[in-house]
C-alpha cells in the first residue's frame, strides 16, 4: 500500500512540474532561412519501457519535440499524430523491432527521408533514458544516438538539442555526404541522368554545397543544356567566386558556345586570380578580334605588370598601336620587339615607319648606325637603317639631299654585301635604290643578282618588269615619232624612216612582252592581294600596248 501511494505522490509531482514548464522561451538568436528542401522526418510513437516513463513521453511528443525542431528549419518534422495513426495501419506491432524492409515499407508510406524509432526507460524518479534510431530512406543508412531527459524542461530541451538534433543534423550531413559521393561516381562514369537526380538531393538537402553546384553545372554542360549549366556554374561563382574549375570550364563552354565576350570575362577572372600574363595576352587578342581595341591595349598592359619583359606581349602591344597611328606610343614596344626579334622584316618595317611618322627619323638612323658600330656583322640593322635612308630620299625635295641619302643608302648596302655577300636583300635593296634613280642598268644587274640567290622573291621580278616597261616605253615613244616622220616624208628619206619604225615598234613589243612575262613571274610569287590587283592591272596596260605594236 504504501508502494502504490509513493508512486502515486511521484506522478502527480512529475505532472506538477509539467505544468509548471507549459511555456516555451522565445529564440535567443534570429534563426535563418533555409532555402534548400527540408527534410521529411518522421517520429514514430516512442516505445516506453516502464510505467514511470510514459509521462515523459507524452511531454516529448505533445511539445519537446516540436520545440527541439523549430529551431532547426532544415528538418520538416511531420505531424506526430498522423504519423502515429498512419504507422497503425502497418499493424507493425514493434516499433522499437523493426528491420531495414519494415524500416523502408514505413518512410515510403510516410513519404519521409527519415524516420526515427525510440525507446524511454526510467534511470531514477527524475532522470529518463531516450535511445533513438535514426533510419535514412535515402541511404539506407542507421544510427542510433542514447541520451538522458530529465524532469527540468531547460535541461531536457538542452539535451534534445544538444544530442537529438546535433545527431540527426550530423547524420544528415554524412547522408549528403554519401550521396554527393553517389553522385560523383556516376558523373565519372558517364551516368549524367543518375549524376543530375543525386546532385539535385543533394543540393535540397545542403544548399550551400559548391561542389554540388559544379558537378551539376558540368552535368548539364556534358548533355548541352547550357542555359542550365550556365545557371548552376553563376551560383557556384555566388558562393565561392574564385572557383577554379568552374571558371575553366565555363570558359570552355562559352568558347564551344562562340560566346565570346561572356567568354572574355570568364578568362579575366581567372587571370586576376592566377595572375597569367599568357592569359592576359590571349584576351588581349580576343578583344581586339571583336575590335574593342581599348579594351586590348588594357589586357596587353596588364600582362606586362605581371611580365614586364615579356616579347610576345610587347610586339602585339606594339603592333596594337601602330595600327591606331600612334607611332609616337608604338616606337618604345617596337624597338624593344626589333631586340627580341632582330630577323622580323615586319617588325623592323613598321618601326621604321613609325620613326618616320613621328619625325624621327635622324634618331632611327643614329640608333641602327649605332648597332652596326657595336657589331658591324648586325645584317638586320644594316637592312633596317637602309629603309630609313631610302624613304629620307624619297621625301626629300632637295635633289641634293635625295642624292645624299640615296648614296647613304647604297653606301650601307655595299657594306652589307662585304660582310654578307649571298644576301639577296643587300642585292633587293639596290636594285629599288638604283631604280628609283633610273639606273636601269645597274638596278637590273642588282635584280638579277637577287635572283641568282633567292629565285622565290617577287620583288626583283617586278623591278625587271619595270625596267622592261620602262625600255618598251621609251621605244614605243621613238615609234610613235617615227611613223609621223614617215608619213610626212618622201623618196629615200621615208623608207628609212619607215625602217626604223618597224625596228623601234618590234623593240617596244619585245620589251613589253618581257615586262608581262616578269610581272606574271611575280605574281605567282606572292599572294599580297594589293601586290597581285597592281600587277594585274599593269599587265591589262601591257597587253594594250602589244596590241599596239604588234606587226600589221
Amino acid at each position: 500500500m504504501k508502494r502504490l501511494l509513493l508512486m502515486a505522490m511521484i506522478a502527480m509531482l512529475l505532472i506538477a512540474a509539467c505544468s509548471v514548464n507549459n511555456g516555451l522561451p522565445e529564440p535567443t538568436e534570429p534563426i535563418e532561412d533555409f532555402t534548400g528542401v527540408p527534410t521529411n522526418v518522421a517520429i514514430l510513437p516512442l516505445k516506453t519501457m516502464d510505467a514511470r516513463s510514459r509521462n515523459v513521453r507524452k511531454i516529448l511528443e505533445v511539445r519537446d519535440l516540436a520545440y527541439a525542431f523549430s529551431k532547426y528549419p532544415q528538418f520538416n518534422l511531420m505531424d506526430m499524430d498522423n504519423v502515429a495513426s498512419e504507422f497503425e495501419l502497418l499493424g507493425i506491432r514493434d516499433v522499437d523491432d523493426m528491420d531495414l524492409e519494415e524500416l523502408k515499407e514505413v518512410a515510403d508510406e510516410l513519404n519521409a527521408d527519415v524516420v526515427i524509432t525510440g525507446n524511454i526507460s526510467a534511470l531514477r524518479a527524475d532522470l529518463f533514458a531516450v535511445t533513438m534510431t535514426f533510419y535514412s530512406s535515402l541511404t539506407s543508412e542507421l544510427r542510433q544516438v542514447t541520451f538522458n531527459v530529465s524532469n527540468i524542461k531547460e535541461e531536457r530541451w538542452e539535451a534534445l538539442d544538444k544530442s537529438m538534433m546535433t545527431e540527426l543534423d550530423n547524420f544528415i550531413s554524412t547522408e549528403v555526404d554519401k550521396i554527393f559521393n553517389f553522385a560523383t561516381n556516376f558523373y565519372a562514369a558517364g551516368n549524367y541522368e543518375e549524376a543530375e537526380r543525386q546532385l539535385i538531393t543533394t543540393i535540397g538537402l545542403d544548399p550551400e554545397r559548391v561542389e554540388a553546384y559544379y558537378y551539376l553545372g558540368a552535368t548539364y554542360y556534358r548533355t548541352n543544356r547550357y542555359d542550365l549549366a550556365e545557371e548552376n556554374f553563376n551560383k557556384v561563382l555566388e558562393l565561392d567566386p574564385s572557383h577554379t574549375q568552374t571558371l575553366v570550364l565555363m570558359n570552355e563552354m562559352y568558347e564551344k558556345t562562340g560566346e565570346n565576350l561572356k567568354r572574355i570575362s570568364v578568362m579575366e577572372r581567372i587571370a586576376e586570380q592566377n595572375e597569367d600574363a599568357e592569359l592576359w595576352l590571349a584576351i588581349g587578342n580576343l578583344y581586339a578580334e571583336a575590335g574593342q581595341m581599348d579594351k586590348a591595349r588594357e589586357s596587353f598592359e596588364n600582362a606586362l605588370e605581371l611580365d614586364e619583359e615579356n616579347p610576345l606581349v610587347k610586339t602585339r602591344l606594339a603592333f596594337l598601336l601602330y595600327d591606331q597611328q600612334m607611332y609616337e606610343e608604338a616606337i618604345p614596344y617596337l624597338e624593344s620587339a626589333y631586340d627580341s626579334f632582330p630577323e622580323n622584316d615586319l617588325i623592323s618595317r613598321r618601326l621604321a615607319i613609325s620613326y618616320q611618322r613621328a619625325g624621327r627619323m635622324d634618331q632611327a638612323i643614329a640608333r641602327y648606325e649605332g648597332l652596326i658600330a657595336n657589331n658591324p656583322n648586325n645584317v638586320q640593322a644594316y637592312l633596317n637603317v637602309v629603309t630609313l635612308y631610302r624613304n629620307k630620299a624619297i621625301e626629300a625635295t632637295d635633289p641634293a639631299v635625295k642624292k645624299q641619302n640615296f648614296d647613304k643608302a647604297i653606301e650601307a648596302m655595299n657594306r652589307l654585301i662585304q660582310i654578307d655577300p649571298n644576301n639577296p636583300m643587300a642585292y633587293l635593296n639596290l636594285a629599288s635604290i638604283y631604280l628609283a634613280q633610273n639606273n636601269n642598268t645597274l638596278a637590273e644587274r642588282n635584280a638579277n643578282e637577287t635572283i641568282q640567290r633567292d629565285p622565290t622573291l617577287y620583288q626583283p621580278y617586278v623591278i625587271l618588269g619595270t625596267i622592261s616597261q620602262s625600255r618598251g616605253t621609251t621605244e614605243y615613244n621613238r615609234f610613235v615619232d617615227l611613223e609621223k616622220r614617215a608619213s610626212e616624208a618622201v623618196g629615200r628619206e621615208a623608207t628609212n624612216l619607215s625602217r626604223e619604225r618597224d625596228a623601234a615598234r618590234k623593240a617596244a613589243n619585245a620589251h613589253f612582252r618581257s615586262a608581262i612575262q616578269q610581272l606574271a613571274t611575280a605574281r605567282s610569287l606572292t599572294q599580297e592581294p594589293e601586290t597581285i590587283a597592281d600587277i594585274n592591272n599593269r599587265i591589262s596596260v601591257l597587253n594594250n600596248l602589244v596590241e599596239q605594236t604588234t606587226g600589221y
